[in-house]
């Protein structure tokens, strides 16, 4: 795969050493000193110009199938993605996005993947213990419901009672449980849920704390 960069900061220069055995990778950098300093560490070349004009890019992203920018600037890897999508035919654009309120714009202005070190921070932190016991393990994209996983209290009325007995908090729903002897159940209406199973369930972010006093904290 042929890959654009934009911007040599720290995580260019990383994420070029990950990519560079199995990838044609090109390094754009405005900063004359930036790109001799890191092309010395990479032992590459780098291209010195600016990574948001058509001029720098024409032929830079002749047959690129991603751009990926990494600047500090918000606008410049907008920019910068929007030129090789939409004159240059590159396939795939990916962006640093350092406000994540930017997030959203980017996207609607045909960032196919922009990210933020900012949110994937704090999706990892929330996707560690939230409740004690209780674990979130995935966020679904684009939707408030997220994956969850605990072990079954044995002061919990869902004890021994079937999946289609119990009043499960709003629309959640268990997917998998997983016993004390370590099968694995895709549970049915009639599956009896046992004290200290553990269960993955699927449920919106706000029923988390209610299914968290309910099954887990009692």
């Amino acid at each position: 795969m042929k890959i654009v960069m934009i911007g040599a900061g720290k995580v260019a220069y990383y994420l070029y050493r990950e990519l560079k055995a199995s990838h044609d990778v090109t390094i754009i950098e405005q900063d004359e000193k930036t790109a001799k300093v890191v092309a010395e560490r990479l032992s590459t070349s780098i291209i010195n110009g600016d990574g948001s004009t058509y001029a720098v890019l024409k032929n830079e992203c002749k047959g690129a199938d991603m751009i990926i920018a990494l600047t500090g600037k918000d606008e410049t890897n907008l920019i910068a993605c929007q030129i090789a999508k939409k004159h240059l035919g590159v396939k795939f654009a990916v962006a640093r996005v350092n406000n994540p309120r930017n997030l959203e714009v980017m996207g609607k202005f045909g960032v196919d993947k922009p990210f933020s070190g900012t949110k994937i921070l704090a999706e990892m932190i929330e996707q560690e213990v939230d409740y004690q016991g209780l674990s979130v393990v995935h966020t679904i994209e684009n939707s408030d419901r997220v994956i969850i996983v605990f072990n079954l209290s044995a002061e919990s009325k869902a004890c021994n009672q079937t999946l289609a007995e119990y009043d499960f908090v709003h629309d959640s729903k268990v997917v998998v449980i997983s016993t004390a002897t370590g099968e694995t159940i895709t549970p049915r209406g009639d599956t009896v849920m046992h004290a200290g199973e553990r269960l993955m369930m699927v449920c919106s972010r706000r029923s988390i704390e209610q299914i968290w006093k309910a099954m887990v904290s009692v």
